[in-house]
């Protein structure tokens, strides 16, 4: 009917659309409430699959970090038995005293290890060899499953 509407009056389309001849019934429109409720359905589903792996992304990112900040307490761990064997008490200091590796078996560093290197360097503040320097090097190196960290750390003493 709006068709013939529109060729008997001649009427241009914007004027038979404002005179309100050319509306859909609610037969036609049936299907676009389904459809709307479709995308917003997709739309949310593609939002949480976006939020599940960010906060995945998130817990393997802290993973790491809790790793790596092991790591670096085993090797400061390290360093300090390191000076404690190099500096004993009423003895003479010399690397030879200094165990090459520790393995740590304290709740907080469990399954992690620091390894040790010593070596006596030239003293630039003492030009005589009065007192020797020595550089401590501690690599501490922690695992947890398939996560695995390493840090290092070089002290110089005398």
């Amino acid at each position: 009917m709006c068709l013939n509407n529109l060729n008997q009056h001649r009427m241009s389309q914007q004027t038979a659309i404002r005179a309100g001849c050319c509306r859909a019934t609610r037969y036609q429109q049936a299907g676009s409430s389904l459809v709307m409720a479709l995308f917003i359905i997709v739309l949310m589903s593609v939002l949480l699959l976006a939020l599940g792996r960010q906060l995945i992304s998130s817990s393997t990112s802290v993973s790491i970090e809790v790793q790596g900040n092991r790591a670096f307490n085993a090797a400061q761990s390290g360093l300090q038995l390191g000076l404690a064997q190099l500096f004993p008490l009423n003895t003479t200091a010399s690397c030879a005293a200094v165990a090459a590796s520790f393995s740590f078996s304290q709740p907080g560093l469990q399954s992690c290890t620091a390894t040790l290197s010593c070596s006596q360097v030239d003293n630039p503040d003492d030009p005589t060899p009065s007192r020797p320097l020595f550089r401590l090097s501690s690599a501490g190196r922690c695992e947890a499953g398939d996560i695995r960290s390493s840090r290092v750390v070089v002290m110089e003493a005398y």
